[in-house]
């Protein structure tokens, strides 16, 4: 009994042995799994928190291309609203504009008859200056009068032939300065006063 014993004793042992290192087979498996585990855990953590990372940012540029559109769609509503106002005002402002535009043709038809009648009155006042300076040196040559361009009053003298005669017009443009002047002239010339 003493050897059956030893026998079932040692059997005993070789299982517990068996069975200890099952237990340290199955806790070094457990911990690696649950190493694994965790590794997994934490690179799946890592992983989350990078997709809500790129989930937010891609939310904030969606966030801003909503607001870019809706911006941009206001902008472009404003533009089409400002242009119906405008081609609302343009056909009610086209008669005014027709108006203008006929008051501007008949201005341009004035500005050109009165252009020409200027033209005409420059070509009148021309003539009618050499016919003026003709007849100042007819007058001037038959008279012999000879106006002082250098005095300030209005005088010169009368030269016929070999007589002189200053003058000095007392109210130039009057009757008796135009009489006082002949009278000079025909001293000049010979003529006794009221001969003529």
């Amino acid at each position: 009994a003493g050897s059956s014993r030893s026998v079932l004793e040692l059997r005993f042992r070789m299982e517990a042995r068996q069975e200890q290192a099952l237990l340290r087979r199955a806790a070094d498996s457990e911990a690696r799994f649950q190493r694994i585990i965790e590794a997994k855990h934490r690179s799946l953590g890592e992983k989350q928190t990078q997709l809500q990372t790129q989930v937010a940012a891609a939310e904030e540029a969606l966030r801003r291309e909503k607001e870019a559109a809706l911006e941009l769609q206001t902008e472009v509503s404003l533009e089409r609203w400002e242009l119906q106002q405008n081609a609302k005002s343009l056909s009610n402002l086209w008669p005014d504009i027709e108006d203008n535009s006929a008051a501007v043709q008949s201005a341009h038809t004035k500005v050109l008859e009165l252009r020409h009648e200027a033209q005409e009155h420059l070509h009148d006042e021309k003539q009618r200056l050499e016919i003026a300076s003709s007849l100042y040196e007819f007058y001037a040559v038959v008279s012999g009068i000879r106006w002082d361009m250098e005095s300030e009053q209005t005088e010169g003298y009368i030269a016929i032939g070999e007589k002189a005669r200053a003058f000095k017009v007392e109210k130039p443009g009057s009757k008796e300065s135009a009489d006082a002047l002949w009278a000079e002239i025909e001293a000049c010339c010979g003529f006794e006063p009221g001969q003529s």
